[in-house]
């Protein structure tokens, strides 16, 4: 009996050993390929309202690697130019399903919203991420960094049918560090 309880606790202990284990390098190269986005970032964007109006705020970037370099973190906060404060804040995080061989993306705005989006690489510091509506339409945004210049371009694209495209946010950041 007694060995029988050594066998199991070695057992669990190897499987829990295992389960905390640091993460396959592939995950860590892929995750890599997001470096760049990493750092603070901040500058200006102008969002379409619903109703026609633009909103115009100063934009915040904060991303970080996380878990050991296999997801990055990203929040942005948006503040009113006159009066600082907040008016648009979003937490998103990016990993890589190393099944799948795709980045996956989950965001979540201070309203409440919440997305499971599609993040791909279009080519080095070019990205595209997006998502489809409940009411069937589609977002799409692109993302183009520029290390030469720290800069971060991104516009914000909206489709009711997948085809036509309407242009409704466009963000310039520059790298802080």
């Amino acid at each position: 009996m007694k060995s029988l309880i050594i066998i199991v606790i070695t057992f669990l202990g190897n499987v829990l050993a295992q389960a905390q284990g640091t993460a396959p390098e592939s995950l860590k190269q892929e995750m890599q390929k997001l470096d760049y986005m990493a750092g603070k970032w901040k500058g200006e964007a102008s969002m379409r309202q619903p109703n026609g109006t633009l909103l115009k705020v100063n934009q915040e970037e904060d991303i970080q690697f996380k878990l050991d370099g296999t997801i990055l973190l990203i929040e942005g906060t948006g503040r009113n130019p006159e009066e600082g404060k907040v008016s648009f804040n979003a937490l998103a995080i990016i990993s890589y399903d190393l099944q799948k061989k795709e980045f996956q993306m989950k965001s979540h705005v201070m309203n409440g919203n919440q997305t499971n989006a599609y993040f791909k690489i279009v080519k080095e510091n070019h990205f595209e991420w997006g998502f489809d509506t409940p009411q069937k339409a589609k977002i799409r945004y692109n993302i183009i960094l520029n290390p030469s210049d720290k800069s971060w371009i991104e516009k914000g694209e909206y489709s009711p049918d997948g085809n036509n495209w309407f242009p409704f946010i466009e963000m310039n950041l520059t790298k802080l560090d």
